[in-house]
């Protein structure tokens, strides 16, 4: 039997309790029952006044997000490439290249430099799109995939679950949250979001109705979409949008008649009234021009819809599933700034083009000169170039920057026990008779982590089991403190203390540099020749929470009927270790028909990898005298624009 804990004050309180027939104090309850009461959490007991789910491998919210505040899979950010003009300490528009839950977690981490104090807590407006988990892979206008739905529910609950928890940290206080679902998950996600946000803050279900399917034959078919609907807090922007008046209204002029508002203004005019456009109604058409034959675009008038109502001009919108850029191109034209995410190559090309293009689209709403005269109309031309953006990637590692460090692995193993104030000192370091140990500190080993090793770095990373390996490669006779020196992202594991087969502990100290750290180095530090200890470096790695960018090699010529490619070669591996053969490592090519060197590629067309035959030949018509190709391949490496000739 457990010996209460109260003191004086703790009494008169529970008593007081008593005698009001109200509930103890929930910091009295470990006190009242020790031996029960520290086995529950008393957060989540209260959490479980809402229905949850509960399914293998779901964790904890306070697990979840201590990765991010440890680093652990937050991905440095790297800027790619610019357009427009804007001062370093002004706010660009971002694409980021990356796995969006990497992305996410730099932000709440809020220590890299190029978004720091810019994005957690201050995104007004957040519009994810998610896969739906069908297992089957999504194409575009011929089925080619652009990305993978294979998830089994709980995996695809989880993975959504993690990202969503980020999102919350990084909406502002008066922050909405829009998720776009189809039939198939949609009520296992409300559940999700009612944990995550709160039921008090769910606002409403918004069915998205755009018809078509058919008569029904067998089945009823799909004629609408879900969209849930959150804020962070109590406070949170809502526009009224209006109706806009018919002509035959206008010419008998505007009078305001007892009990009806109006109100004019550039993003629409008329009665008070939550209309639903025509072009809100349905699905995208095959024809519009803003159709980029991407799967799963959805209309820019769907978006306006969200965009107006839930954020004003200036606010920060975010979509990291963010696909073909309607999100961000909405955005633009709203005067709002924007954020899009997406792993694939072949979206941050699509949104690049799509932004690069955006003055060619057509204007959400109509816009008016400070006199009041229109200057465009709605439906019109945009008519601007847009605002500045960049094109940045995380989590992959451009070590081109870094090269020699990697190929010198002297130097590079010197540079980073300095980091820690060690000295290599090999002689000492023998005695522990194990891999990648350098020196000591107080005479306990200290390994650096082999960035220089692809097939290392292919099938290792450190976790428990890969310090379970380091003590029983020991003998089992390893104890103390062992350090790891090794860059943030290579881990997914903080200090742990394990035992050895005789139950004497083992303290892992994993001591994490930026990234950054390396690239800063390599403009500022010329190092001396030194052979290189592997033949290829930079594999891409997928195991490690992070990628090396691979150079890919890539060549054609025109043939009467379209292109050849006469080289193609990517270190890629496949899953069994073994490079690609032929043509097999190859994705899609990218096609910009207008292309001069220099100037920013502008993807016109995307040929995937079925539309290649075996002997490397395309068929394609209207080709143009100025055609630039890139060489895409199954890891997301990219070849330098290729000038057809």
């Amino acid at each position: 039997m457990h010996r209460m804990n109260l003191d004086p004050e703790d009494k008169a309180r529970l008593i007081e309790a008593i005698n009001k027939d109200t509930e103890p104090a929930v910091d009295l309850l470990p006190k009242l029952f020790p031996g029960t009461a520290e086995k529950f959490d008393i957060q989540s007991l209260d959490r479980a006044k809402i229905p949850t789910l509960e399914y293998a491998g779901k964790r904890s919210k306070a697990a979840i997000l201590s990765e991010a505040g440890a680093g652990i899979g937050a991905a440095p950010l790297q800027t790619v490439r610019c357009f427009g003009d804007a001062k370093q300490d002004e706010w660009h528009n971002l694409i980021v290249q990356g796995d969006n839950l990497q992305f996410l977690k730099t932000c709440c981490n809020n220590t890299d430099l190029l978004i720091k104090n810019k994005i957690k807590g201050k995104v007004k407006l957040i519009y994810i799109d998610p896969p739906f988990a069908t297992k089957s892979d999504f194409g575009g206008r011929d089925g080619e995939k652009s990305y993978s739905d294979k998830i089994a529910t709980a995996e695809f609950i989880e993975s959504l679950r993690e990202r969503l928890i980020y999102l919350r940290e990084i909406l502002a206080d008066d922050g909405s949250i829009f998720v776009h679902l189809d039939q198939k998950m949609s009520h296992y996600v409300k559940i999700i979001m009612d944990e995550v946000f709160g039921k008090n803050n769910f606002r409403n279900e918004i069915i998205w109705g755009y018809g078509g399917g058919g008569a029904p034959k067998i089945f009823y078919p799909n004629k609408h979409d879900t969209l849930f609907w959150y804020t962070k807090f109590k406070k949170w922007t809502f526009n009224k949008q209006f109706r806009p008046y018919s002509e035959k209204t206008l010419s008998r002029g505007l009078t305001a008649v007892k009990g009806n508002n109006y109100k004019l203004s550039e993003e629409g005019a008329g009665q008070v009234d939550y209309w639903v456009d025509d072009d809100v109604q349905k699905i995208l058409s095959p024809t519009a021009f803003e159709n980029f034959k991407y799967p799963t675009q959805k209309p820019e008038g769907l978006l306006k819809r969200v965009v107006i109502g839930h954020s004003n001009p200036g606010d920060l919108i975010l979509d990291c599933f963010g696909g073909s850029g309607t999100t961000s191109s909405v955005a633009e034209k709203l005067d709002r700034r924007w954020i899009s995410c997406d792993f694939g190559k072949h979206s941050i090309y699509t949104v690049q083009r799509r932004m690069l293009r955006i003055g060619e689209s057509k204007a959400l709403v109509e816009k008016k000169s400070k006199n009041g005269n229109v200057v465009v109309k709605k439906g019109n031309a945009y008519n601007k170039n847009p605002k500045p953006f960049s094109v940045v990637s995380s989590g992959a590692y451009d070590f081109s920057h870094i090269m020699d460090l990697r190929k010198h692995k002297n130097v590079y193993i010197d540079f980073v026990l300095g980091l820690f104030q060690h000295t290599r000192n090999e002689k000492k370091a023998k005695k522990f008779r194990l891999a990648n140990i350098y020196t000591v500190n107080d005479n306990n080993p200290v390994e650096v982590y082999p960035v220089w090793d692809d097939e290392f770095l292919k099938e290792v990373k450190i976790d428990e089991d890969y310090l379970q390996g380091i003590i029983n490669q020991s003998g089992g006779k390893l104890k103390g403190e062992y350090t790891i020196i090794t860059p943030e992202s290579c881990t997914n594991i903080s200090d742990i203390i394990l035992k050895n087969q005789d139950g004497k502990e083992v303290q892992f100290l994993i001591k994490t540099f930026p990234y950054k750290i390396l690239e800063d180095i390599s403009r500022n530090f010329e190092l001396q020749e030194q052979p290189s200890s592997q033949d290829n470096v930079n594999n891409m790695i997928t195991s490690t929470a992070f990628y090396f960018n691979e150079d890919v090699e890539f060549t054609a010529k025109r043939t009467k009927n379209g292109l050849i490619i006469n080289k193609f070669e990517s270190k890629i591996l496949d899953k069994e270790g073994n490079y690609f053969e032929g043509f097999s490592g190859l994705a899609m090519l990218l096609v910009d028909l207008d292309y001069e060197p220099g100037k920013p590629f502008d993807i016109d067309k995307t040929l995937f990898v079925k539309e290649i035959k075996e002997d490397g030949s395309v068929t394609i018509t209207n080709l143009t005298k100025s055609v630039g190709l890139i060489a895409i391949d199954k890891h997301g490496n990219e070849s330098k624009p290729f000038n057809l000739e």
